[in-house]
């Protein structure tokens, strides 16, 4: 029983030391260019409207329907 519980907290303990890596930031647009960048900010703007709109419409649709 001893073994088991030791194992299981090996288990547990193992991917959390392993997790810890360096502190420093890390770079996700790495080399990607100014205009790739860009068009990301954009789709992700459109994006952002689209779901408030989608949004809106839901709650518009909830109060009709009380």
């Amino acid at each position: 029983m001893k073994h088991i519980c030791k194992l299981a907290l090996l288990a547990l303990l193992f991917p959390a030391v392993i997790g810890c890596g360096g502190s420093e930031p890390a770079n996700v647009a790495g080399g990607a260019s100014e205009s790739e960048i860009e068009e990301y900010n954009r789709m992700l703007q459109e994006s952002q409207s689209q779901m408030a709109e989608a949004d809106e419409a839901m709650a518009k649709q909830a109060k009709g329907g009380r």
